[in-house]
């Protein structure tokens, strides 16, 4: 089994990446949910062996990357790895301070819950070609049935600490009163020839019931499972979900 390696982007943003094998010029780049522990080494190993150099980072703000949370829109962080990437063709790893080549030539973007809109809201990015989303939030206004805003801001400050760090305590109010990472209120901005979502009908999270309008008004395709709960990263290693996902890679 490959260790992975430890990089950063731009200034502040720790990453962990896995190389193929063999690079084929596929890059996924994996934006988690939260509050969570960063993805599973099953997720890495999985799409590695599809051929992708894989790449979990870290929002600014949070874990191990400098800043601070939601100064910025976590969208953000993704455009800023992807236009690294596209200028730089290559990581450093920092173990030992040696630069990597890193073939690119498509990158796919996967978020789940959270992550969603850091996905979704980079669809406009040229190197970007296919966006995968699992459960994701698409309006914050939208109270979840079993996290509540309230509740949410409340569990990751008192559960996960100094993980997620903030400059005012207030900063979580940009997620309910401004566009800054709302995908309901950037639909002119998003390219859904680019995108799919997946959800489930039972999921007391991220309520699925927001998919179909939103895949509608942005031409997005979707699939909505009876049962399944909340989605995350790691479903993707499952054959049921995974099957529909390569089915959507694989259309030009």
């Amino acid at each position: 089994m490959k260790h992975l390696i430890r990089t950063r982007f731009g200034q502040d943003i720790i990453a962990e990446v896995q190389l193929p094998a063999r690079q084929t010029g596929k890059v996924a780049i994996l934006a988690s949910g939260l509050p969570s522990a960063p993805p599973k080494r099953t997720v890495f190993e999985f799409l590695s062996k599809k051929g992708y150099v894989v790449i979990a980072f870290r929002y600014r703000g949070t874990w191990e990357s400098g800043g601070y949370f939601l100064e910025e829109s976590p969208a953000k962080d993704v455009e800023i790895i992807v236009k690294q990437l596209e200028v730089k063709k290559g990581i450093v790893d920092i173990y030992n301070q040696t630069t990597l080549p890193v073939k690119v030539k498509e990158i796919h973007l996967f978020g789940n819950s959270f992550g969603g809109p850091a996905v979704l809201l980079n669809s406009h990015l040229k190197k970007v070609t296919k966006i995968i989303t699992l459960s994701p939030v698409i309006d914050w206004t939208v109270e979840s049935e079993s996290e509540p805003f309230e509740f949410f801001v409340r569990f990751t400050e008192e559960a996960f600490g100094s993980a997620y760090r903030l400059k005012k305590n207030n900063a979580w109010k940009k997620l309910l009163d401004s566009p800054l990472y709302d995908p309901a209120q950037n639909i002119r901005t998003i390219d859904g020839k680019k995108v799919f979502i997946m959800g489930t009908d039972d999921d007391t999270v991220t309520p699925s019931t927001l998919i179909p309008a939103f895949a509608h008004n942005t031409g997005a395709v979707y699939y909505i499972k009876p049962k399944g709960g909340h989605l995350g990263m790691t479903n993707l290693t499952q054959l049921f979900y995974w099957r529909k996902i390569e089915k959507f890679l694989e259309k030009k």
